[in-house]
């Protein structure tokens, strides 16, 4: 897999004229921190760094483009190898809206609980587990006036899911105006579980302000919890104060971050997490006292 890619981004370089013909964009994001959690040893690691490529091209339906995007993580681990695929898919895009098929973000998290992931940190999302998925097919409108909405499938790949054809149903809607924006997702999860989970946001945005508050409802046959996280930053200049609280059941933690922007493509920052003793039995996605401190350079 590494050898093939290795291979893939030396013909990019070559073809590099083909390739600005194509529309197409390699991007990337270089992301390590520094962290020091309770009772664990000093370390550096990964925060979440990604290559990429993305695009479109013309096709014979009038207004139609076709579209493409594959993005992979990227490792700092000894050979600081190319790791998993983060999304792969294909699709097509016009007037009508964008219907997609392969590795995507699920409208869940594009809709509701991505309105959360603000910092850079150990502490950002905590209560959030829904990202991304493979075998998704998606269909997202066009903006009508500020309402959006999206619906996808995601194809039978668990042998545990009772036997059904299709994994899980997702749909996704939200309305902006006025710097606000409401938001809300539905999943009815064919696995083993049988978990249906609901996710309604609101956010605020007005210049250097941001505020964003999620609740999520996870039920399922054998559990029922709910869960609520509130984010907001406010920026003063090149810098940013940053901050969230979660709560699901009696775990609860809040985190604290600083960050400074570089220029355009480069920031540091430092992030701060507490949670108390409950959150070690949570869905949270830490679950230690946590300090992080780190530089991310996107091109």
């Amino acid at each position: 897999m590494k050898k093939s890619l290795i291979a893939l981004a030396v013909a990019g370089a070559l073809t590099a004229p083909m390739v600005a013909q194509a529309d197409a964009t390699l991007y990337g994001s270089l992301r390590l921190k520094a962290v020091a959690a309770d009772k664990k040893d000093f370390n550096v690691a990964d925060n979440s760094s990604r290559i990429g490529i993305k695009g479109s091209v013309d096709t014979n339906i009038d207004g139609v483009k076709a579209i493409y995007h594959g993005e992979w993580k990227v490792g700092n681990n000894d050979d600081a190898s190319f790791g998993d695929g983060r999304l792969a898919y294909v699709g097509l895009t016009g007037g009508f809206g964008t219907a997609a098929i392969g590795q995507q973000w699920t409208p869940e998290y594009s809709f509701a609980t991505g309105t959360v992931d603000i910092l850079d940190g150990n502490s950002t999302a905590l209560t959030v587990d829904v990202f991304r998925s493979p075998n998704v097919i998606s269909y997202v409108t066009p903006n009508m006036g500020g309402f959006s909405g999206a619906l996808a499938v995601v194809a039978d790949s668990d042998a545990g899911n009772n036997g059904e054809d299709v994994d899980s149903y997702h749909v996704a809607a939200k309305y902006s105006v006025a710097g606000f924006t409401a938001a809300a997702s539905f999943i009815d999860d064919a696995s083993d579980d049988d978990e249906d989970r609901t996710a309604v946001s609101v956010a605020y945005a007005a210049d250097a302000l941001y505020v964003a508050l999620l609740w999520q409802d996870r039920d399922a046959v054998k559990y029922e919890d709910d869960s609520y996280e509130l984010a907001a930053s406010y920026a003063f200049g090149d810098t940013s104060l940053i901050g969230n609280y979660a709560s699901e059941g009696d775990a609860s933690g809040y985190g604290l971050e600083v960050q400074h922007k570089l220029g355009k493509q480069a920031r540091v920052f430092a992030n701060y997490l507490d949670v108390n003793d409950d959150a070690a039995a949570s869905n949270f996605a830490q679950k230690a006292d946590t300090f992080s401190t780190g530089l991310r350079v996107d091109f």
